[in-house]
């Protein structure tokens, strides 16, 4: 029998790029997806295909690790200020990969693999950072064999501020001064299946090339348009910029946001795809609505 992984996650854009690689391996995948639009993205490389919440509870996705050896969890709600909200941080990011943990412990897998953020063990005030430290100290008390992925931040990620430029401003907190090596997902990606079978307990990742949050800007200013705009931190988080969106679910981005462009983000330097890179392969049409 072959090794079996399961994927949680799998239809995102850090899961969909997992998933590649480890097809490219001849592994049998399981992927869990939370959608029909989901599971339609993964039918190409696998045929076990789970679509269900993960949050709703353990009953939900009962033995979903059964003949599994391996867990990799990309499971988590995005950052962005432009994504369906639904559910918190605390059911996406806590709640379901511990129904995905519990299941593991009890079918006996071997290894879990867990993609949470960097700065999740200093920044507990904000929902975001906390939901998945709760998760990676649950995951480090449940006895597996395990690999905490801490990455600064993907590319996608800062597709909000690409957005923005497209409606003529991009803002940045303070004067930009902070820095950070983002990655991409197919960068990362590789990073997660280099850790398939071995690797310690906590990575930090990130891309290869390091920025200040301003040369980031200046960046998307140049391929899209737009004019830089520095809002002072104590504004940061008041969502001037979007005031018709303004709830308790963007509050907690925003807050996080203003965290992550006001520290130092940067991590072990992997991959080869650049920010730039990243910005000239944008559909401007399709990518940035």
């Amino acid at each position: 029998m072959k090794e079996k992984v399961l994927l949680a996650g799998a239809s995102g854009a850090l899961g969909m790029e997992v998933l590649k690689l480890l097809r490219e391996q001849d592994l049998e995948v399981r992927a869990l997806v939370h959608s029909e639009d989901g599971a339609e993205k993964v039918a190409e490389y696998t045929d076990d295909i789970w679509k269900a919440d993960a949050s709703e509870g353990n009953e939900n996705i009962k033995d979903i690790t059964k003949d599994v050896s391996i867990v990799i969890s990309t499971l988590g709600k995005s950052v962005s200020l432009f994504t369906n909200r639904g559910k918190s941080f605390m059911e996406n990011d806590f709640y379901a990969n511990s129904n995905v943990l519990d299941d593991a412990v009890k079918n006996g897998v071997k290894r879990f693999i867990y993609v949470s953020i960097k700065g999740a063990e200093k920044a507990l005030e904000y929902e975001v950072a906390k939901s998945h430290k709760m998760f990676e100290d649950a995951l480090e008390a449940s006895g597996l064999d395990y690999t905490i992925i801490r990455p600064v931040g993907f590319f996608s990620g800062l597709n909000d501020l690409a957005i923005m430029a497209k409606r003529k401003v991009i803002p940045i907190v303070g004067d930009g001064h902070t820095r950070t090596n983002s990655i991409h997902q197919k960068d990362l990606a590789k990073v997660v299946v280099s850790v398939l079978r071995e690797g310690p307990n906590i990575k930090e990742v990130g891309g290869p090339l390091i920025h200040t949050r301003r040369e980031m800007a200046e960046m998307i200013e140049k391929r899209i348009g737009g004019k830089i705009i520095e809002v002072p931190e104590k504004l940061a988080e008041w969502g001037m910029f979007l005031p018709e969106l303004l709830d308790d679910d963007l509050t907690a981005k925003l807050k996080y946001f203003k965290f992550v462009t006001t520290n130092d983000m940067i991590g072990e330097q992997h991959g080869d795809i650049t920010f730039e890179d990243y910005l000239q392969g944008l559909d401007l049409e399709k990518d940035l609505p």
